[in-house]
């Protein structure tokens, strides 16, 4: 089988999405530097769902279903859905994408448990930091990335309304009381809530964006994988040093 991708070009590079890997993402200077790190990609991803016990049969292959304009996303505050995203989502297919949530919230989890104070309160110099977040201009602690995760399951799981909806930065309570909201919101939903658009609008906007279920699982996977290994990359640097510092011009 041939995985299909996702794409969104932006200025100065490309995101690649596998779409029916919900939450593999990777990204490239440009579509042919994709060559390189989509089988990469490809792979480590049916590593963690088989380590996870679930069958993949994967072959690496993969090829460009949709492409959308990152600069044009910019309009409506960069969000966007694919195609892919809009395809109806049965209860039993949402249940399967449940359970991949749960893996990557618990592999998440178990990079802080336990860490003192001293490793969840550190930041390491901005210098060691490939590219900065828009919306944390200083660089994060262990603590409050575990923070800003919770912060935007909250921002995803809200998107799943129409009209005035949380933003970025609201309160949270704690990693479970927040994923049982969650699961809550995405079993309560009917066939048709499961694969409707909804259309929220974010505080500070008129635009609605357009969210669904399979964006909203998307996006948790993605961002919760994402940021256990960025927590695990800062506990190699304790042990064996801080990279070189970046270039960032």
């Amino acid at each position: 089988m041939r995985h299909q991708i996702g794409l969104i070009t932006y200025e100065s590079n490309v995101h690649a999405w596998v779409l029916d890997l919900t939450g593999a993402v990777t990204g490239a200077r440009d579509v042919a530097g994709l060559g390189d790190v989509l089988p990469l990609t490809i792979a480590e991803h049916g590593a963690w769902l088989r380590s996870h016990g679930a069958e993949v049969a994967s072959s690496g292959e993969w090829e460009i279903a949709e492409t959308l304009d990152g600069l044009a996303l910019a309009a409506t505050g960069g969000e966007f859905n694919f195609a892919y995203d809009r395809e109806p989502l049965g209860g039993d297919e949402l249940e399967a994408l449940i359970a991949r949530a749960r893996w990557s919230r618990a592999d998440l989890m178990a990079t802080v448990e336990g860490l003192p104070d001293t490793l969840l309160d550190w930041a390491p110099p901005a210098s060691t930091i490939a590219s900065f977040d828009a919306w944390a201009p200083e660089v994060r602690t262990i603590r409050e990335i575990a923070g800003h995760v919770l912060q935007l399951e909250t921002y995803y799981r809200d998107g799943l309304r129409d009209g005035a909806a949380k933003g970025i930065f609201e309160h949270v309570d704690d990693p479970a009381t927040e994923r049982a909201r969650t699961l809550r919101r995405l079993r309560a939903m009917s066939d048709e809530e499961r694969s409707r658009r909804w259309m929220p609008v974010r505080p500070g906007r008129t635009a609605a964006e357009e969210w669904t279920v399979r964006k909203v699982m998307r996006r948790i996977i993605a961002h919760e994988r994402e940021h256990a290994a960025e927590v695990r990359l800062r506990l190699t640097w304790v042990l064996l040093g801080l990279p070189r510092a970046n270039d960032h011009s």
